[in-house]
């Protein structure tokens, strides 16, 4: 199967949204492509779903280009939204539902967002009520004319579910739109930007990635590098709105004609249930989940003998081969990639064996190149010696959002994408990634940027200066670790340091534990701080405790 499938043309290459959404129903038609909650959808629902979608969304007038919001967990209007403003030219913005108040009015106002499309009644948390709560001249407008100061472009709030509580200013779209009618004009230029995805990086406000149509021909050729089979189904819990979720999740198996059984969350009853009732062959896992399926009290008498690959979103090898050698998992594999280079640049071939496939992080996709670069001369370096990972090809981002001079510091002038990660090419051309050179670390699968949590420290009345950084954790993946001085007079504690951060940012950009110190480590001279020996003080206190 390897072989045919790497043989064949990329069928989706150079297709819109539109034209992928087509090819999608003329090669699998009725054959099953979502599984949510029970309710099955053909591959030819899925196309009338997307397509009652941008009918519904062009009543909207807004032109093409514009931008609209989804904020939405697990469920299939995510897709049918999201492909369906794609599909019309619009852009789709994904927003992280775990965004506090600042994160999310930060997101939807530097995006320029026109529409927001949220969860009403039923949801996790409270979508509407968190947006009335940050705009409290929302009230008493009229929906679809909105005018509000904190956001000025956005003028549509949309509900998919009922509000328990009414609000004149909300657009109720809970009923399933019916209307057939003429599809409006769909989108011919597969270079233009379709979604915007958020990556926390090198600044302390995160910036707003811009992919094109090129996400379907990126997720064949991931399908490829998997030996995708007629039968594969894939378990599917991890976030829509991450490229983990909607690219090398939904896309990558629909692609290939495969269905996904998707969840809005990971539970490890429900998760062990489908994947015996499913007969899933392929489940997405972070490390988290792996130790909550191996300590359930069912997972013993468990039958998941289907179960024959997926993706680990870990760099651990341990990790790894727990997920081989514990829950039975024969083809876990992890790449190379990030949100700026549409996702995946680098795989190995799941017909390696395990052993190999842990020396790597596999080679270049088709059309996609890797270089290491020394980050100071930018000299190419040769096969084994380490430098910073850059990236070419189709699929490196249309750039940051409103954000030229972020962009032309990430993008070459000659179109390579710096990573801001370390690594090394093997002489095989196999790609070797190491640790991120830039400010950031991956808590949970998330990225986290420790600049946005040392601004946020800084925010509080006792805190002089602030530094973060990350270490290993077995869990997790890396979690943060914080440390203050505090100002002269101004007591403070680390358990109110910890509350004041749970009260400004994400669950997973809260660090594990905030250390006081008198002075930081610094470089004479520049008076840099030496956040290595931070790391080192860090580690240290890990291996007392015997925490991690």
């Amino acid at each position: 199967m390897q072989a045919r499938l790497a043989d064949l043309e990329n069928p989706f290459a150079g297709k819109t949204y539109a034209e992928a959404l087509d090819l999608l129903e003329q090669r699998y038609g009725e054959r099953p492509a979502l599984i949510f909650k029970d309710r099955r959808y053909s591959f030819a629902e899925v196309r009338r779903e997307v397509h009652r979608a941008s009918r519904r969304l062009a009543g909207l007038g807004l032109a093409k280009g514009e931008t609209i919001a989804l904020w939405l967990p697990n469920r299939p209007e995510f897709l049918w939204y999201w492909l369906g403003a794609a599909q019309l030219g619009l852009i789709a913005v994904f927003l992280n539902t775990r965004l506090k108040q600042a994160e999310f009015m930060y997101q939807l106002g530097q995006s320029d967002s026109r529409a927001l499309i949220t969860a009403g009644s039923g949801a996790f948390r409270d979508f509407i009520g968190e947006v009335a709560a940050a705009c409290p001249d929302l009230a008493g407008q009229r929906p679809g004319g909105l005018e509000l100061a904190a956001l000025p472009r956005l003028r549509h709030l949309i509900s998919l579910d009922r509000l328990e509580t009414g609000n004149t200013a909300v657009t109720d779209w809970s009923d399933p739109w019916q209307a057939e009618g003429e599809m409006p004009e769909l989108e011919k230029d597969a270079g233009r930007p379709a979604l915007i995805a958020y990556s926390s990086g090198t600044t302390a406000l995160p910036k707003g990635a811009m992919l094109t149509h090129s996400v379907w021909r990126k997720a064949w050729d991931g399908g490829v590098r998997f030996d995708m089979r007629p039968d594969d189904v894939l378990f599917l819990c991890v976030p829509l709105f991450g490229v983990l979720g909607f690219l090398s999740g939904v896309l990558l198996f629909w692609t290939h004609g495969c269905p996904v059984v998707l969840e809005e969350r990971f539970d490890a009853t429900r998760c062990l249930d489908l994947l015996q009732r499913e007969r899933c062959t392929f489940i997405h896992l972070l490390p988290v989940m792996i130790e909550q399926l191996l300590a359930h009290p069912d997972h013993p008498g468990a039958d998941l003998g289907a179960l024959r690959a997926g993706v680990v979103l870990s760099n651990d090898k341990a990790v790894m081969r727990r997920a081989v050698e514990t829950l039975g998992i024969a083809g876990a594999s992890s790449g190379y990639g990030m949100t700026e280079s549409t996702g995946l640049v680098t795989r190995g071939w799941l017909h390696e064996p395990f052993e190999e496939r842990l020396k790597s992080h596999g080679t270049p996709l088709p059309g996609c190149q890797i270089r290491i670069v020394d980050p100071d001369t930018g000299q190419d370096l040769p096969a084994g010696e380490t430098g910073e990972i850059w990236i070419g090809g189709y699929s490196v981002m249309a750039g940051y959002y409103n954000k030229p001079e972020e962009t032309a510091r990430t993008i070459t002038s000659d179109g390579w994408l710096r990573s801001g990660d370390a690594g090394y090419l093997n002489a095989d051309g196999t790609l070797v990634f190491l640790q991120r050179l830039k400010d950031g670390y991956k808590h949970k699968g998330f990225n986290v940027s420790t600049l946005e949590i040392e601004a946020a420290l800084l925010g509080h009345p006792a805190v002089a200066e602030a530094a973060v950084v990350s270490i290993p954790h077995d869990r997790d993946g890396e979690t943060g670790i914080a440390f203050v001085i505090p100002k002269a007079g101004s007591p403070t504690s680390s358990g109110e340091l910890l509350g004041y951060l749970k009260e400004r940012l994400s669950s997973f950009k809260v660090p594990e534990e905030v250390i006081l110190m008198p002075e930081f480590p610094r470089t004479g001279g520049t008076e840099k701080v030496q956040k290595y020996k931070l790391r080192e003080i860090a580690l240290a206190r890990r291996r007392t405790s015997g925490q991690g």
